[in-house]
């Protein structure tokens, strides 16, 4: 009894501590092509704490950490990729900017994201440093595990796939129905269905028949687009490997060892996961840390409270339609709170009230950390949804697209924030929803509810991350995750050539009973009538 109640918790604590012995001295590479800033503040968040728990980290990028650390190696690709800036180029929205973009088919919109995308890569593959690392002999090449941020940058997975090396991808977005084939994820529709504008199953017979022609066309459409140009810029960066040209993005998916997903319950829809899909919303939120002074004090002066506006990371001033931009300037400069505005242009506008401070690359959950802060008024970005949730601050979402409009819609059905649409947006509609978040104290406590639920698992977001990036390591790969269905074709993950089958077994098995009642049905006839020949005869 004694020897149950002392010793035996101490040896079972010393079995896990074996277990889950900590790994030091990794080699981990990171190659990140995509040039957003937004998308790689989740990067630069994981590869600070892989180097702090002192593994070796080398990073591919277009953007710095801006921490200088013993065991960190950067590698900038320089210039910086303008991404958006060449997907108004291909939409021919140059001149209206977001706001004309935001008026093309979502069809349209996919395929130039799938070619801005591919073009991307292409210019990261081209960098010499990147080739210089390519081109490696595979014995040379002494990487542990790689890490790649998945957004329309999926030929680089292939190195993973030559260097026979564990990869980690990142999906720095919401888990949508049209990319569920990384990591054999294709849920039925009915279960998940691709809908932007709505979070409530669709299980009508009527619905769910829409939803699944329209899943399968844009599944169809998105692996034509997306797929096809990731192939091209693979078999021309890796043609010095066997086996490119027959290689396909379908393959590369299903090898991946673990899919980090940047969100979770209550902001992601529960859905079928696979061990190895990993929510972990909120990776890149670290804990508040000390503001710069002149903003510090602007903050700490605002006895009114402050209002924090961010339009979009990649978001220019002067790209803000005029009338907008009018809404916005009369509205909260006659407001007695102050304001904070971040955007990349921030030196193009002039003579603004005094309560209105525009800044650039602010840190923004900082900001938003600040007790004075007490509305985020915004564009709808996930990243920006998930701090704002973290630091208890009620939101007013201002979407273009529609995965903001998503993201909007979702902070007012969690009671947390409110949407208000672009298209006719007034001064008095801007300033009844400011008021209304500062006046309606059920926001505030709505979101710290949403906040304890979004918090409420296991580890934090990074701890989930680095587990999970540790496990692959202690364990060969983590090869024992993966299943054995990768790229199994759409038909056959569904069923759909057994459903064949069985239907085309049940038609010839009702037709072989059909000739068989109609035979003897016959012959009965034939039967009958040669009795009537006979009484006649």
């Amino acid at each position: 009894m004694i020897y149950q109640k002392f010793f035996l918790p101490i040896i079972i604590l010393r079995s896990l501590s074996w277990n889950l012995a900590v790994v030091d001295g990794a080699k981990i590479l990171g190659l990140f092509a995509h040039p957003s800033e937004s998308h790689f503040a989740v990067m630069r968040s994981l590869m600070l704490e892989l180097t702090k728990r002192e593994h070796n980290v080398t990073v591919y990028s277009s953007h710095r950490l801006n921490e200088r650390l013993e065991r960190l190696r950067e590698i900038i690709v320089e210039p910086e990729f303008p991404f958006w800036k060449q997907f108004l180029e291909i939409t021919g929205s140059q001149e209206g900017g977001l706001l004309k973009a935001s008026k093309l088919t979502e069809r349209t919109i996919q395929q130039s994201l799938a070619t801005t995308g591919a073009n991307a890569v292409n210019y990261f593959l081209s960098n010499e440093a990147v080739k210089k690392l390519l081109n490696l002999p595979v014995n040379e090449f002494d990487y542990d595990l790689i890490i790649v941020d998945l957004f329309y940058t999926e030929a680089l997975l292939a190195v993973g796939h030559f260097f026979d090396k564990p990869t980690i991808g990142i999906l720095n977005t919401n888990f949508e129905s049209y990319m569920d084939r990384v990591l054999e994820q294709m849920v039925p529709a009915a279960c998940s269905p691709i809908s932007y504008e709505t979070y409530k199953p669709e299980v009508g017979y009527w619905n769910r028949l829409g939803v699944i022609r329209n899943c399968m066309s844009r599944r169809k459409q998105f692996i034509k687009d997306n797929w096809g140009a990731q192939e091209s810029v693979m078999r021309k960066h890796f043609s010095q490997f066997k086996g490119v040209n027959e290689l396909n993005i379908g393959t590369l998916q299903a090898e991946l060892t673990i899919l980090l997903l940047n969100s979770h319950v209550p902001l992601l829809r529960p859905r079928p996961l696979l061990l190895n899909t990993v929510a972990a919303g909120g990776m890149h939120i670290r804990p508040p840390r000390e503001l710069p002074w002149p903003l510090r004090r602007f903050l700490d002066e605002s006895r009114a409270g402050v209002i924090y506006m961010n339009l979009g990371n990649e978001q220019l001033c002067t790209d803000v339609p005029k009338h907008i931009m009018q809404i916005l300037l009369n509205t909260l400069g006659k407001r007695k709170e102050r304001v904070v505005w971040t955007c990349h242009d921030h030196t193009a506008l002039k003579n603004l009230h005094t309560n209105i401070m525009v800044q650039h690359a602010v840190p923004q959950a900082d900001i938003l950390a600040h007790p004075h802060v007490h509305i985020f008024l915004m564009n709808g970005d996930l990243l920006s949804t998930q701090e704002g949730i973290m630091r208890h601050v009620p939101m007013i979402s201002v979407p273009i697209f529609r995965n903001e409009v998503r993201n909007a819609e979702l902070t007012v059905q969690l009671g947390v924030g409110i949407h208000l649409n672009h298209n006719n947006l007034t001064e008095t509609a801007l300033n009844w929803a400011l008021q209304t978040i500062k006046e309606d104290s059920t926001y505030q406590l709505t979101i710290r509810q949403v906040a304890a639920t979004f918090r409420d698992r296991p580890l934090g977001a990074v701890e989930t991350c680095m587990y999970w990036m540790d496990y692959v390591l202690r364990h060969k790969g983590g090869a024992d995750l993966k299943t054995f269905g990768g790229n199994i074709p759409f038909s056959q993950l569904h069923l759909f050539d057994l459903f064949i089958y069985y239907f085309a077994v049940a038609l010839l098995s009702v037709g072989v009973l059909a000739a068989i009642i109609y035979g003897i049905i016959i012959i009965m006839r034939k039967r009958e009538i040669g009795k009537m020949y006979s009484k006649l005869s």
